[in-house]
């Protein structure tokens, strides 16, 4: 109550208000309350701009037979005067009462040329009400905030300009984005800072869409978003910018002035003229009843309803080896993964055999299949159960799979399985992630990040499409692996992603833009021998100030990297041996639009469209390390502070024909064939 009071004096104090929540209306004109004097005439008047105003409250008994709002020059109202359009309409005045109407003013006037309003009746020349205008009215205009982007550009953005156009929208001006970023958006929310607590805001060039944005890079375009309506106005956001949600990076954004401090126009409730959208959609060949999306565009479970089962379908835009996981919560209160009834449900990695397994979640780890504690099958839990998911159909179109299974609403198996209640909201888990060689489910890549409620028993609902592109299925790059015999430094700077052909083809991860580039080339497998010291050379940048160019270097057993995003929790069983350090930054930055969708290798997309920049003065940093008999055949190269950015490191006794670099093992297989050929002449 008290922060409402406050809010209430500041906009009384700022000469404008928000009229039960329902509008905003610009400044208030100082004593700009009209006077009455007959048919009940009343209202407060404001300036949207200096070509309209708007009166709250208006009321007038409508019972004039010639009555307008009429403006005029002379200093008191007077027959002299023009028709003032309310509510776009020029003719005669109805009733009102006590409502907001819309003045807008005669071509080629603003308000500079009027010194009173009037509500005027030409027949009997008679002033029913008005209200005489200060010598000088604070109008309502667009507001500039200034240039958008870091001083060291991430992902290439940057914005001329941003203009608070009216107090739901805002004009990014000649903005640049090399459209790298997996998971961008326009976003916006309270406080200084951009956070996951944000929101997406309205795109008016793609017909009001929020969400991400396409994967195309642009130049001096300019964009106009929206505060979404259930969201708000400026005047209760703290930023604007581009954000990726996915990796939680600032690409570059402004702040946004207090509400003292932005007197600019109502929003007209008009859009920017619609355009078709840039990208095609695929929605999954299964018919069920209802469908609930987990991750906007990239995770989906649609499910109906027997007397006796549950039928199912999970569909995400991932690759084979991959699991989909879903079920109920281990907590009736909230979304808990430990005691969670899942099934693990994934597309093998040849493509063809299909898998939906029940699985019961007894602790936060990977199965331990000696104890059958961990994220086991529910046949491998301890007590154990039975596994009670009948497989269904399978299909891999356009990156998305979907996979279908069945299970009963109540099972016989009282140690693994919870009843599926079908009359009430019931909290559910859901994950994704990589299934081991073993064919265990590894641990997750991604979970809910909030409480996740879904009633299964109810009315009809739907899911929008996937978006697609004609280049989702492109062939990822053959990169020469790195290591060999005598080889013990290795140049690490940051670089561009790449995208399906890149980190995301070779990792099958989305990556979020950036990744890191070894000798040049973008996260080749390193292969390293035991006992043999190796230095790193890191140009991963120093300012911490700058998260988005702040990448320090590590070697730890973790697959994701981002250690000091993780949780005490999930830093549990993470080892780190080396690192992390930093040194200046080095990045291959794109030097136009070029897109590395359109390049067949790695190779041309890097000497064509990329260029190695680097702070001055370059100062990298090195690290060095041993690997011994203790360490693991695989382990990974990592950013400290971002997840998956790097990738595979693998471990050997020696440098057998197995381990040799795909190049090195190329030359040898050429040789053989070539003493083969002379050995048969």
């Amino acid at each position: 109550m008290m922060a409402e009071f406050y809010k209430l004096l500041l906009a009384i104090y700022c000469g404008s208000i928000i009229v039960s929540g329902e509008g905003y209306y610009g400044k208030q004109i100082t004593n700009g309350k009209i006077r009455t004097l007959a048919h009940r005439v009343t209202g407060t008047v404001y300036a949207a701009s200096n070509k309209r105003l708007y009166i709250v409250g208006f009321s007038y008994d409508g019972t004039a037979p010639d009555a307008f709002a009429w403006m005029g020059s002379s200093d008191r109202p007077s027959s002299a005067g023009d028709i003032i359009a309310v509510n776009g309409s020029s003719g005669v005045l109805g009733s009102f009462s006590n409502d907001v109407v819309r003045l807008d003013l005669p071509d080629g006037k603003t308000l500079s040329n009027y010194k009173w309003l009037s509500i005027w009746c030409r027949r009997f020349t008679a002033n029913f009400g008005d209200l005489i205008f200060p010598a000088q009215i604070d109008t309502p205009a667009p507001v500039s905030l200034g240039t958008l982007g870091f001083s060291r550009r991430v992902h290439n953005v940057r914005a001329e300009n941003v203009i608070v156009l009216n107090h739901r929208q805002i004009q990014l001006v000649d903005l640049d984005y090399d459209g790298n970023g997996p998971d961008a958006f326009y976003w916006t929310g309270s406080g200084g800072t951009p956070n996951r607590n944000g929101f997406a805001l309205a795109d008016e060039s793609r017909s009001g869409s929020t969400a991400k944005l396409p994967r195309q890079s642009f130049n001096d375009k300019t964009v106009t978003v929206t505060v979404p309506a259930n969201k708000g106005d400026v005047f209760s956001i703290g930023y604007v910018g581009l954000w990726c949600v996915r990796f939680t990076q600032d690409f570059g954004h402004v702040d946004i002035p207090p509400m003292s401090e932005l007197n600019v126009p109502p929003f007209d409730g008009e859009s920017a003229v619609p355009i078709a959208p840039t990208k095609d959609t695929y929605t999954p060949p299964v018919t069920r009843d209802n469908c609930e999306v987990l991750i906007d565009d990239t995770y989906q479970v649609r499910w109906s309803v027997t007397a006796t089962d549950i039928e199912v379908s999970l569909s995400a835009r991932i690759f084979p080896g991959t699991y989909m996981a879903f079920g109920l919560s281990g907590s009736e209160t909230s979304t808990l993964m430990i005691g969670s009834d899942v099934t693990v449900a994934w597309l093998a990695e040849t493509g063809i055999k299909t898998n939906a397994v029940d699985y019961y979640l007894s602790a936060y780890q990977q199965c331990v299949v000696s104890s059958g504690s961990g994220a086991c099958t529910d046949e491998g839990s301890t007590p154990s159960g039975t596994n009670d998911v009948i497989v269904g159909e399978s299909s891999n179109e356009n990156g998305i799979i979907t996979i279908s299974y069945t299970k009963p609403l109540s099972t016989s198996d009282t140690n693994t399985d919870k009843v599926i209640a079908t009359d009430k909201d019931v909290f559910v888990s859901w994950s994704i992630g990589p299934i081991n060689p073993n064919g265990l489910a590894a641990k997750h890549r991604q979970q809910p990040s909030s409480d996740v409620k879904i009633n299964f028993g109810r009315a009809t609902s739907e899911c929008p499409a996937f978006t697609v592109g004609d280049k989702e299925n492109l062939k990822k790059w053959e990169i020469p692996k790195a290591g060999k015999e005598g080889k013990t430094e290795f140049q690490l700077d940051m670089g561009q992603a790449g995208g399906p052909r890149g980190y995301e083809g070779i990792t099958g991860q989305p990556g979020w833009g950036i990744a890191w580039y070894v000798d040049g080339f973008i996260i080749p497998e390193i292969t390293l021998k035991r006992n043999v010291t190796y230095t790193f050379t890191v140009n991963g940048g120093s300012d911490e100030t700058i998260q988005a160019s702040y990448h320090p270097f590590y070697i730890t057993n973790d697959e994701e990297g981002g250690y000091f995003q993780k949780t005490a929790e999930e830093q549990q069983g993470v080892v780190i041996y080396a690192g992390p350090v930093n040194g200046s930054l080095c990045e291959y930055q794109s030097m136009g639009a070029y897109n590395p969708d359109d390049f067949e290798t790695f190779e041309k997309y890097r000497d064509t469209s990329l260029n190695r920049v680097c702070d001055s003065p370059e100062e990298p940093a090195t690290v060095t390390w041993t690997p011994d008999a203790d360490t693991p055949d695989l382990v990974y190269y990592h950013c400290y502070t971002h997840k998956w950015l790097g990738w595979k490191i693998n471990i050997v006794d020696d440098y057998t024909d197995a381990s040799l670099p795909s190049t090195t093992i190329s030359m040898v297989t050429l040789i053989a064939s070539m003493l083969i050929a002379i050995i048969m002449m």
